[in-house]
C-alpha cells in the first residue's frame, strides 16, 4: 500500500537529496586539489549551483526515461549548459556511487541507448568530434566525467580513445583487444596472423598488393607494402601487430628494392597509388614499348607538351602521334605530370615496374645475358640428352628461381625441361606433377627413362581418390583427381610443383583452380607447362601469371583493365577484350614466361619426332578386364608353333582395342583442348573408329573419316577438304586403308591409337604427314597400353623405328661429308681415295658437327 507524501515531506526530502550531492562534490574537490593543488576545479561550479537551487526557478534535469521519472531541480545559472548524461540520475538518487555501475552496458540494461556527448560551449574547450559513433568525453567538466567513467565504450568502436589527461588529471591507458603478427607467406609476400577488427580490415583493402587467401582464412601482401602496413597499422589503437623476424628495425622498403640509384623501386612503386584526379580535363597512359622505352598516350594539352619537352630522351613519332621516352626516365616525367592539376596520367602496372627494375635506374638496349648452369647434379643421361636451346631453358628457369611457364610449341621437349629443372632442386623435394589423366603414365615412364638415379618405387602415380598423395618421392596425379583429394591436400605441402597443359587452370571458377592454387602458393619452385597458355583471350593467362608471380596482380580487375580492355556493363564487367597485348608480351617474357616456336630452332630438331604415351585401360567393364587377364596368361604360356602363338595375339589385339578406347578418347579431346588444330589419329578396328567419331560428332567438332569402305572418289575429296579447312579439324584413318595414297601435310601430329603387326605400315602411315610440302618437323604419339597385346607389338616395332632412323642418319651423314669434300676441293686441298672413304666409313654423329664447323670456316 503506497502512502502518500505531503508537501512538506516532498520538500524535505529534496533538500535533503540537494545537500548529499553537494557534500559528495566537496569531497571530489578536495580529492583534486590534493592531486594538483591551485589548480581551480569545476566541482566549484557544480557546488555553487547546487547552493542556489533554492532560489532559483525549477526546471526539469534530462534524465533519461529508462532509468525513472524525470526529477524536478532547481536550474543552474551559469553560462555553459551541461548535458547530462543518464547515470546522473543514479548519482541522485543513490548517492556514492561505484564507478561501473555508471558504465552503460547493453547486457546488463537491454533498453539502454547511446546519449548524447557532453556539449561544452566554450570553444577553447571542445574537442573535434570526427567519428559520431564514438562517444567523446570533454575537458571543462571534471566532475562529469568522473561522475560517469573515464572510458565509455561506443557502439562501433572497438575501444573508446581515451584523452591521456583530463584538466591535469592523468587518463586510462587504451587497452590493446586484437594482437597478431607478421609472417613470411613465400620469399615475395608476408601474411598477417591477426582477429578481425574492422579498421584492419579496411586498412588491408586499401593496400594494392593484398590477396586474400579463401583456405588459411589470411591476408597477405607484397614485402613492398609492410612498411607502409606497419606505420598504418600504429595508427590503430586497438590492434598490435608483431612484425616480421629479424626485420624488427629493417626498412622492408628499402631492403626489397633491386634500385642501386635513386629511382628505387619504393619510390616508383610509390606512384602507382593514388594518381587518379575525378576533376582533370586531360587523360594520358603510360604504355610500355620495348625494353628500354615507353610511350605517353595523351590527348592535346599545352602543359603536357612543354613537360615532355623537359625529357632529354624524347622522341616524337610522325606516323603515331605518340611521344615515347627510356625507361630511366620514367620517375622524372611522372613527378612532372602529376604536378599538373588539370591532367590525370595513368602510370605503368606495377607489374611492369618489378620487372624492369633495374631498366628504371639505368636503361640498357641489350637484353641481358643468362648465367650458364652448373647441371653436374643432374643425371649423365639426362644432361646429355639435351639440346642446346633446351639447356637455354634450364637456364632460363634457373636464373628465375625455379618459377617459370614454359610455353614451348609441341615437340620442343617440355616433358625433358621440366624434369631437369625439377631435378636441379631435388634437395626440397618431394616432387608433385600434375597432368591430364591421359599423360599421367607417360610422366612415370619419362621419370624412369630420364632419371635412372631415382628407384620406381618412389614414383607414385595416383589412380584412385583413396591413393595416398605422400607415399612417394615424385607423385603424380590429374587435375580431375587433385580436384577430389582435398582433404589430403589439406595436409600436405610440396616445395616443386610441375603443372602440365597449365592452361587446364584458365577459369578461376573451376574445381580444378581452386584445388591446385594451395599447392601453388605453398610452393617454392613452380614449373608450368603449355604449349597454348592463352587460346583466345589475355584473360586465359592471369591464372598462370599468378601462380608464378602472385605479387604482379593480386586483384584480377587490374589485370582486366590494363590487358583486357575491361568494359563496364549493365550485368557486370566484360574482360573478353585483349588490350596492351605489346606491354604484356614484353612484362611475360622478361619476368616469367619462355616460349620458342618450331621455326626458332627446326635446325636443331630431328625430321620425326616419336613419343610413346603410356595410357592406362581404366573404365573398363569386369568382363573385358577378365578376358584380357585370360588372354595375358595365354600368351605367357609356350606354343608349340608361330601360328598358335599368331592366333592368341589376334585374339589379346582384338580385346586390347576394347580396353583402350576410352583411353584413346580422352587423349584425343586433351589434343583438342590444348588447342591442336589439325591432326591424324590411325586405328585398326572398326570399334576404335566408330567410338572416336561418335564422341567428336556429339562434341559438334569437324572430322573427316577414312576406312575401307570409302570410295576413291571420296577418298581424294576428304583429303582436300581437310588440307584447306582454316578450322580445326580431325582426321579417323584406317591403318590398313589410309596408310599410303594420301596427302595430309597440312598436320604435323599424328596419333596412332593402335599398334599394328607390321611396323613397316606403320612407317608408311607416319609419311601421309611427312611428305613434300611438309614445312616443319613431324610428331608422332604412340598410345601404349601396358598389360595388354600393346606389350608384344612395340617390341617389334621399336626395333624398326630404330633400324630406320640409323639409317636415315647414315644418309644425312654421308651427304654432309659429300659436301665438305667439295668444299675442299673447291679451296684446293687434295685428300687421298684411301683418307676419304675411311671418313665416310667412321663418320658418327659427332664427327658431323666437327665437319659442319669445319665447313662454316670454309
Amino acid at each position: 500500500m503506497s502512502v502518500c507524501l505531503t508537501e512538506d515531506q516532498k520538500r524535505k526530502i529534496e533538500e535533503n537529496r540537494i545537500k548529499a550531492l553537494a557534500r559528495r562534490a566537496e569531497r571530489l574537490a578536495a580529492q583534486q586539489k590534493e592531486v594538483h593543488p591551485g589548480k581551480n576545479n569545476s566541482n566549484n561550479f557544480l557546488y555553487n549551483n547546487l547552493q542556489n537551487a533554492e532560489s532559483s526557478p525549477t526546471t526539469l534535469l534530462p534524465v533519461a526515461a529508462e532509468h525513472g521519472n524525470f526529477r524536478e531541480a532547481k536550474s543552474f545559472q551559469q553560462c555553459n549548459t551541461v548535458q547530462v548524461l543518464s547515470a546522473q540520475r543514479s548519482l541522485a538518487i543513490n548517492g556514492p556511487l561505484k564507478q561501473e555501475s555508471l558504465k552503460p552496458n547493453a547486457e546488463q540494461n537491454p533498453g539502454w541507448k547511446q546519449p548524447p556527448a557532453v556539449r561544452v560551449e566554450d570553444p577553447q574547450r571542445a574537442k573535434d568530434v570526427t567519428d559520431a559513433s564514438k562517444v567523446v568525453v570533454e575537458k571543462p567538466d571534471t566532475a562529469t566525467k568522473f561522475f560517469y567513467g573515464s572510458a565509455i565504450k561506443g557502439s562501433s568502436s572497438a575501444s573508446a580513445k581515451v584523452p591521456e589527461s583530463v584538466n591535469g588529471i592523468p587518463g586510462k591507458k587504451t587497452v590493446i583487444l586484437v594482437k597478431g603478427k607478421c609472417v613470411m607467406h613465400n620469399e615475395e609476400r608476408f601474411r598477417v596472423e591477426v582477429g578481425y577488427n574492422s579498421d584492419l580490415i579496411a586498412l588491408f583493402k586499401s593496400i594494392p598488393s593484398r590477396n586474400y587467401d579463401s583456405i588459411m582464412k589470411m591476408w597477405n601482401f607484397s614485402l613492398e607494402d609492410y612498411s607502409f602496413l606497419m606505420n598504418e597499422v600504429q595508427k590503430i589503437s586497438a590492434v598490435s601487430l608483431k612484425p616480421l623476424d629479424g626485420l624488427e628495425n629493417v626498412d622492408v622498403a628499402m631492403a626489397t628494392s633491386l634500385s642501386s640509384n635513386s629511382a628505387s623501386l619504393g619510390a616508383l612503386l610509390r606512384l602507382c597509388c593514388n594518381w587518379q584526379k575525378p576533376t582533370a580535363v586531360t587523360h594520358a597512359r603510360c604504355v610500355l614499348v620495348s625494353r628500354s622505352r615507353f610511350e605517353v598516350e595523351s590527348g592535346y594539352n599545352a602543359d603536357v607538351i612543354a613537360a615532355f619537352k623537359q625529357i632529354n630522351s624524347r622522341n616524337y613519332d610522325m606516323k603515331t602521334r605518340k611521344w615515347s621516352f627510356l625507361l630511366e626516365d620514367y620517375k622524372e616525367l611522372m613527378e612532372i605530370l602529376f604536378k599538373l592539376p588539370s591532367v590525370e596520367t595513368e602510370p605503368l602496372p606495377r607489374a611492369v615496374i618489378q620487372a624492369f627494375t633495374q631498366q628504371f635506374d639505368r636503361t640498357t638496349v641489350e637484353i641481358p645475358e643468362i648465367p650458364v648452369v652448373d647441371l653436374s647434379a643432374v643425371d649423365p643421361v639426362l644432361e646429355k640428352s639435351l639440346m642446346p636451346f633446351q639447356r637455354n631453358g634450364i637456364e632460363f628457369a634457373i636464373s628465375r628461381g625455379g618459377r617459370l611457364l614454359l610455353a614451348d610449341d609441341m615437340g620442343l621437349g617440355k616433358t625433358i625441361q621440366a624434369i631437369c629443372i625439377a631435378m636441379y632442386y631435388r634437395k626440397e623435394w618431394p616432387l608433385l606433377v600434375v597432368a591430364p589423366s591421359s599423360v599421367r603414365f607417360t610422366w612415370a615412364e619419362a621419370f624412369q627413362r630420364w632419371l635412372p638415379s631415382v628407384d620406381p618405387k618412389n614414383i607414385n602415380v595416383i589412380v584412385k581418390a583413396k591413393d595416398s598423395l605422400i607415399s612417394g618421392l615424385i607423385s603424380i596425379i590429374s587435375y580431375d583427381l587433385l580436384s577430389r583429394m582435398d582433404k589430403q591436400l589439406s595436409g600436405t605441402s610440396f616445395k616443386v610443383l610441375i603443372m602440365d597443359e597449365s592452361h587446364f587452370m584458365k577459369n578461376t571458377k573451376t574445381a580444378r583452380y581452386k584445388a591446385a592454387m594451395p599447392l601453388l602458393k605453398a610452393a617454392k619452385r613452380v614449373i608450368l607447362l603449355s604449349g597454348t597458355p592463352a587460346m583466345s583471350r589475355p584473360a586465359e593467362l592471369y591464372t598462370q601469371i599468378t601462380a608464378v608471380r602472385p605479387s604482379f596482380f593480386p586483384r584480377f580487375h587490374d589485370f582486366g583493365a590494363r590487358y583486357c580492355d575491361a568494359k563496364q556493363l549493365p550485368w557486370g564487367w566484360d574482360y573478353s577484350g585483349s588490350s596492351n597485348l605489346n606491354e604484356l608480351k614484353l612484362l611475360l617474357e622478361e619476368s616469367l614466361m619462355l616460349r620458342r616456336l618450331k621455326s626458332d630452332v627446326l635446325s636443331q630438331l630431328p625430321a620425326k619426332q616419336r613419343k610413346v604415351v603410356i595410357v592406362s585401360p581404366d573404365g573398363i567393364t569386369a568382363k573385358t578386364k577378365a578376358a584380357l587377364a585370360a588372354c595375358a596368361k595365354e600368351m605367357e604360356k609356350g606354343h608349340k608353333n608361330k601360328l598358335q602363338e599368331k592366333e592368341a595375339l589376334l585374339v589379346f589385339y582384338n580385346k586390347t582395342a576394347e580396353a583402350k578406347v576410352r583411353a584413346a578418347v580422352e587423349y584425343l579431346f586433351d589434343l583438342l583442348e590444348s588447342g591442336r588444330e589439325k591432326f591424324l589419329v590411325f586405328a585398326h578396328h572398326k570399334i576404335m573408329l566408330d567410338n572416336m567419331c561418335k564422341e567428336l560428332k556429339d562434341k559438334g567438332l569437324n572430322y573427316i573419316r577414312i576406312d575401307g569402305s570409302t570410295s576413291s572418289a571420296d577418298r581424294q575429296a576428304l583429303c582436300e577438304q581437310f588440307n584447306f579447312l582454316e578450322s580445326s579439324c580431325v582426321a579417323i584413318l584406317s591403318i590398313t586403308a589410309a596408310n599410303m595414297g594420301l596427302t595430309l601435310s597440312s598436320a604435323d601430329l599424328v596419333v596412332f591409337a593402335e599398334l599394328f603387326w607390321n611396323p613397316g605400315v606403320l612407317i608408311q602411315a607416319e609419311d601421309r604427314v611427312h611428305r613434300i610440302g611438309q614445312t616443319s618437323n613431324v610428331n608422332i604419339h604412340y598410345l601404349v597400353a601396358k598389360g595388354t597385346a600393346d606389350d608384344y607389338l612395340w617390341i617389334p616395332s621399336k626395333r624398326r623405328f630404330l633400324t630406320c632412323s640409323r639409317d636415315h642418319l647414315q644418309k644425312v651423314e654421308k651427304t654432309v661429308m659429300t659436301h665438305f669434300l667439295q668444299r675442299l676441293l673447291t679451296n684446293g686441298i687434295i685428300l687421298s681415295l684411301e683418307t676419304v672413304q675411311k671418313l665416310l666409313n667412321g663418320m658418327d654423329l659427332a664427327k658431323k658437327d666437327v665437319f659442319n664447323n669445319v665447313n662454316n670456316f670454309f
